[in-house]
């Protein structure tokens, strides 16, 4: 992914963090494990949770099973989640524990006939199931499940359908952004209305839109409406045309302050720390502390002084009319957020020959 997805950052905190947040609620205290490759930064302050190196390299999910499975007692159960699953909900798990407390076995959730291995409770005793499996290279942990529900140690739990959500899995940076999106269009009873017909009661997706408080130093310097999502690109680039900064080296810290009132979600303001070399004077923002759901220019005084820290680029670039043409379509495939809601605005930076 370019990055340890570990990391990656999920409503304001890292995705381990997340999940991490998501077990406490529910493990015994003192009983959490964090499996993680040797040279992954975890830092030591982490509390109540103790951190299982991995003893192989290359083994994936069934290598991280079997090292924690052998810090269990013999009669004792694993709640294991990968970090694969930002969306898994608190109160899923919790069903699970308590179905493998009433049915005194494993249980595995399973969306039609394939398993769903990586948010399940796996008892101690399929350890040596695990070690044969690795033994033989076979580190597929939809084949452990089948092992172990024909030898009676986990039983399946069928997911249905609203909760199949639940297993959106990030393989790729790709895939995390996609789920990001999904978390901000919502399906919505709407009463629309149309001349033919008059008011009729429709379900649609719409996007949501929240607002963005962006301080610089501690001092709050705009306000700008978005649907969330990159808002840490959003920042720095609001502070690139505004003149705040004029690169990337002019910025020490970018971090997103938590909502207090709902520390589950992420908080809608954005702290930006400048680099120490670096004075902006932030009395010259043309736009201070504003509301805006529109496009960068609108909301200036006047054209000139949207030119006034950038001059206009001259360029003799010719791009041929069949490309100029084909251009819309192209960025409407990469729009999938405006695919689902016909709604968002968005630019686009092409090359030569119309490639995004």
């Amino acid at each position: 992914m370019g990055s340890d997805k570990a990391f990656l950052d999920w409503n304001g905190r890292p995705l381990y963090v997340t999940q991490l947040e998501k077990l406490h609620s529910i493990a015994t205290p003192g009983r959490l494990l964090l499996s993680a490759r040797r040279g992954q930064a975890f830092p030591d302050y982490l509390t109540d949770v103790t951190l299982v190196w991995d003893t192989s390299d290359d083994l994936g999910p069934i290598g991280a099973l079997r090292d924690c499975l052998k810090r269990l007692a013999p009669d004792e159960n694993l709640l294991f989640l990968a970090v694969d699953l930002p969306r898994m909900s608190e109160s899923f798990l919790d069903r699970l524990r308590h179905l493998a407390n009433e049915t005194g076995s494993g249980i595995v959730p399973k969306v039609e006939n394939r398993w769903e291995p990586l948010a399940a409770i796996y008892p101690h005793a399929i350890l040596p199931l695990v070690d044969d499996q690795i033994e033989r290279g076979e580190l597929s942990l939809q084949r452990l499940c089948d092992r172990a529900e024909a030898e009676g140690w986990i039983a399946a739990c069928q997911v249905p359908a609203n909760e199949i959500a639940n297993f959106a899995n990030v393989n790729t940076r790709e895939e995390f952004d996609l789920i990001q999106q999904g978390q901000f269009d919502h399906p919505t009873l709407l009463n629309r209305f149309s001349l033919e017909k008059g008011f009729a009661e429709t379900h649609d997706r719409l996007a949501a839109e929240e607002p963005l408080e962006i301080r610089v130093e501690e001092k709050s310097v705009a306000v700008v409406m978005r649907t969330p999502g990159h808002d840490d690109e959003l920042a720095a680039g609001f502070l690139l045309t505004e003149g705040v900064i004029r690169s990337s080296a002019d910025l020490f810290e970018i971090r997103r302050c938590r909502d207090i009132a709902e520390p589950h979600l992420s908080g809608n303001v954005i702290a930006v720390q400048l680099a120490p070399n670096h004075e902006a004077d932030l009395e010259k923002l043309t736009r201070h502390v504003f509301t805006s759901s529109s496009c960068g220019v609108c909301g200036k005084a006047t054209i000139e002084s949207v030119f006034q820290d950038f001059p206009a680029v001259g360029s003799n670039l010719q791009v041929s009319p069949e490309t100029l043409l084909s251009l819309p379509v192209r960025l409407g495939d990469a729009q999938k957020t405006f695919q689902k809601t016909g709604g968002l605005h968005a630019s686009a930076l092409f090359d030569r020959e119309g490639t995004l």
